[in-house]
């Protein structure tokens, strides 16, 4: 997906999150790009994507009209920015200046213009007064008697005011018409890049294997680095990431990052449908400072969900899937050592006292104040099952080999044995999945096994071996493969 702004179409439809004419300014922060954004600065379609409402009211003379607003983000998408009158007035022209860029910048900008430069002169300081005439590789002035002076180099110069157009901070002018002098009101929107928000989770498990229970309880990081501050917002987090075109910018200052926490609401927001995302509204307005994290309710607590602990090892084939039978002998040949994955599994159920669309996050979960892992949670809906591998097993360690392998061209078919060892170090006795690919053709089956197979999917089969304390214990397995007589075989 492309990760820059929204197409002005997209960001119209859903800046309608927002209620009409609002009194309180609406931000809308969508979910991705949390990490890209902690680590870049502001700049239009970098990562991050928000949607921003609010209504303005100008003092308008009958007649032309030109009013500025100040205080915008660096990244904001100047396409997308729309000023809609709920009066009588008329908006003929918008002009979006972004702020300087530096020192260059508006040296170039300022040519034509009246200049006053310093020049270090040993112990003492030169001062020349002219017009600039380039700026470059020092700087050309035209000085009052008609002469051109070239400075190859300067302490600092001096302008009498702004080159036209520039600004200090990202700024928006319109040009506006007004059939009557008074206040009127106006409906602004815009979406900006800079912005966006992921859940935090923490997992305290209780019991063992068998009686495994889980606490659930998740937060939201909301990410600023737009350029700007949101102050008194009515936020709304979305999880969902909408589809983007590219709508490249200019490169713009950012400040530099700062940690801030925010006071917590007595309870999280529900879960509300956003087109085809799920929205979260939070109770109260919201403070983003450019450069901050904030630590927002998201998920409130869940006691005693039922979980279940699970110790895996498998052989890394990926998912790749052959155009024909693999009958080459040394495919699938991986042996040796290979770990074993400590996992957590939960239903997202409210049976198992949870049941909720879950964000997409970080995962931490600990044992007793221990740290057993961390894992990245995709979006979640309820009722979906939840996997989660949390680290390597110390105590636990596996061990590939494969002892045969035959094929009968006139058969058309083929067969391989797989043999696992699995050893224990532990004071008690462990269950471990083995979870085995099956890559070499889509039609086979399992013809003998020491463990009983279960069928995980297309091309991969589970076995689940009890491994005794301080023991080992092995799981042997003979796989065939056929194919039709229309297969090639090379």
């Amino acid at each position: 997906m492309n990760r820059t702004l929204i197409a002005t179409a997209l960001a119209t439809a859903l800046v309608g999150l927002a209620p009409a004419h609002a009194a309180t300014p609406s931000l809308t922060v969508y979910s991705g790009d949390h990490d890209a954004v902690v680590q870049s600065d502001a700049t239009p379609g970098g990562p991050g994507f928000a949607l921003y409402r609010s209504t303005l009211g100008f003092d308008l003379d009958a007649g032309d009209n030109t009013r500025r607003l100040g205080g915008l983000p660096g990244a904001l998408d100047a396409s997308s920015v729309r000023l809609r009158p709920l009066g009588e007035a008329t908006v003929r022209g918008q002009r979006f200046d972004f702020a300087l860029a530096g020192q260059e910048a508006l040296l170039k900008r300022a040519i034509g213009q009246s200049i006053t430069v310093e020049q270090a002169v040993g112990d003492s300081r030169q001062t020349y007064a002219g017009v600039l005439l380039a700026a470059g590789n020092g700087l050309t002035l035209r000085l009052p008697d008609g002469r051109v002076k070239m400075l190859a180099d300067y302490a600092s110069f001096e302008l009498a005011a702004l080159p036209e157009g520039m600004v200090v901070e990202p700024t928006l002018a319109w040009d506006i018409d007004a059939a009557r002098a008074g206040r009127q009101d106006f409906e602004l929107g815009y979406s900006t890049a800079g912005l966006a928000w992921r859940a935090e989770y923490q997992a305290d498990l209780s019991g063992g294997t068998k009686a495994c229970r889980m606490a659930l309880e998740g937060a939201a990081m909301v990410v600023n680095r737009s350029g700007a501050d949101f102050n008194g917002v009515a936020l709304t987090l979305v999880a969902g990431e909408p589809n983007r075109v590219s709508a490249p910018g200019p490169e713009m200052y950012a400040k530099d990052m700062m940690m801030a926490r925010g006071s917590a609401a007595p309870q999280a927001p529900p879960a509300l449908a956003s087109g085809q995302y799920h929205a979260y509204r939070q109770p109260a307005s919201s403070t983003l400072p450019q450069g901050s994290v904030q630590r927002l309710p998201l998920v409130d607590r869940a006691q005693g969900v039922a979980c279940e602990r699970r110790y895996e090892t498998r052989a890394e084939f990926g998912d790749w899937r052959p155009p024909q039978p693999m009958i080459d002998a040394n495919f699938n040949s991986p042996a040796g050592e290979q770990p074993v994955i400590a996992s957590l599994r939960f239903k997202n159920a409210s049976q198992a006292g949870l049941g909720m669309p879950l964000p997409a996050g970080r995962v931490r979960v600990f044992d007793n104040g221990d740290l057993l892992g961390e894992a990245n949670l995709g979006h979640t809906p309820a009722n979906a099952e939840v996997s989660l591998a949390l680290g390597t097993v110390f105590d636990l360690s596996a061990e590939r080999t494969r002892e045969s392998f035959s094929v009968d061209r006139a058969g058309r078919q083929m067969e391989e044995r797989i043999s696992v060892l699995v050893r224990n170090a532990k004071s008690e006795a462990a269950t471990v999945r083995v979870v085995e690919p099956l890559p070499r053709w889509s039609d086979w089956e399992i013809v003998s096994s020491t463990t009983p197979a279960l069928r995980k999917d297309a091309q991969s089969a589970a076995f689940d071996l009890a491994v005794p304390a301080g023991g080992e214990a092995r799981i042997t397995y003979t796989v065939r493969y056929r194919w039709a007589p229309d297969v090639p075989v090379n």
